[in-house]
């Protein structure tokens, strides 16, 4: 009887630290899902503030769209500026800006610098890139292919003679939190005229992008 009571004695003793160890288990479980629940919980506020913020943004681009200066193009979101549709401003087959267009290409580059240093007043948890794209109109034959090499690298390097103008004139958007990005889509691109002569023009993209510390 002893020695069974013994044998009883222990085989309690063992479940007991059984559950308790299961016990603890669940505990730690119980926990972890807790906090990863908390964790997806907090990433989804955020992700939901974040949209919000892009929305309450998107109204504060209205007065550059709105505005005498620029004509919104609503299908790619990209503006244009309206002194310069439907001129050449450069040179024939070149990339120099014509004197007689130096002044309304300054003046556009001022409204968009003077436009984007509020809007980082307004939301210094954002960064913007800033789209500065040359386009180029093709012959009344047609002759240059869409994908043109000519016209890739000739519209690119249109686009960056406007931004050596405005930054000989000083005017700097990496001074706030803008990057830069230069490029050319040529005889190509969307949102074309269906008049060629006014796809001579350059177009400007600005594109909200949210800090990491939001």
């Amino acid at each position: 009887m002893a020695g069974g009571k013994k044998k009883n004695d222990f085989f309690w003793v063992s479940f007991s630290d059984l559950m308790t160890t299961m016990f603890f288990v669940m505990l730690v479980l119980f926990v972890l899902t807790v906090v990863y629940l908390k964790v997806e919980q907090a990433k989804t506020v955020a992700k939901v503030e974040e949209l919000e913020k892009i929305v309450q943004l998107e109204k504060q681009f209205e007065p550059l769209q709105k505005g005498g200066d620029f004509h919104y193009l609503e299908e790619c979101k990209k503006f244009i500026a309206k002194d310069l549709m439907g001129k050449e401003i450069f040179e024939p087959e070149k990339t120099v800006i014509l004197e007689q267009y130096e002044g309304a290409t300054i003046k556009v580059g001022r409204k968009l610098e003077e436009f984007l240093v509020k809007l980082e007043k307004e939301n210094p948890d954002f960064s913007y890139l800033l789209v500065l794209e040359g386009n180029m109109a093709n012959s009344w034959d047609k002759r240059f292919s869409k994908n043109s090499e000519y016209g890739f690298k000739t519209s690119y390097e249109r686009a960056l003679a406007v931004y050596n103008l405005w930054l000989a004139n000083n005017i700097d958007f990496r001074k706030s939190n803008v990057e830069v990005l230069i490029s050319g889509s040529g005889f190509n691109g969307l949102c074309r005229e269906p008049v060629e002569d006014n796809n001579k023009r350059f177009s400007i993209q600005i594109i909200p992008k949210v800090s990491n510390n939001i």
